[in-house]
């Protein structure tokens, strides 16, 4: 019978052509993952502004009285809310005293945070009273436009406020692409 000896291994040209394929799944993966990574961080964010609005309403319902969420920085009048804002008890006041704060909401360097709509347009306070609406009660339901500042990362997020106080969230188109 014939030594047969079985050879174990790969050839150099078989490492090469899995390298060539693994790099070309990693150029079709990292953007594709960028991106994804992207459209959390805005539904993380647009989440974030929603769960203000929903703890200042629950709030100032155990309070009895009026609670709010303040902008803490509005000079921007394309971005009121970018900067951050806070959650504190009573009528508009501002987020420089941290006694007084219930929340913080750190801003954001990459994105605009703006309001809009009817009695929104510049605002920096939306105040709720014991029955969680907004007060005072504005003459229609009002926006909050959440887009990034890289024109590539779309669709942002808008947040519609009723005129009870209810806050939800869709898609935005920002930067018509």
């Amino acid at each position: 019978m014939p030594n047969r000896t079985s050879k174990c291994g790969f050839t150099i040209v078989e490492l090469m052509v899995t390298l060539a394929v693994a790099a070309i799944l990693m150029g079709i993966a990292i953007p594709a993952f960028n991106d994804f990574i992207a459209q959390r961080t805005m539904a993380s964010r647009v989440n974030d502004f929603v769960i203000a609005v929903s703890y200042a309403r629950s709030e100032a319902a155990r309070r009895g009285g009026i609670v709010s969420i303040v902008a803490e920085d509005a000079s921007d009048g394309g971005n009121e809310w970018g900067p951050g804002y806070c959650v504190i008890p009573g009528a508009p006041a501002n987020c420089d005293d941290d006694d007084e704060v219930l929340r913080r909401f750190e801003g954001m360097d990459d994105a605009t945070l703006n309001a809009q709509g009817a009695g929104f347009d510049g605002e920096d306070t939306l105040s709720f009273n014991a029955r969680g609406m907004l007060t005072p009660q504005p003459p229609g339901p009002g926006t909050i436009e959440l887009c990034s500042t890289d024109e590539d990362v779309d669709p942002g997020r808008l947040v519609r406020i009723g005129v009870i106080g209810r806050a939800d969230a869709e898609e935005l188109e920002c930067h018509g692409g």
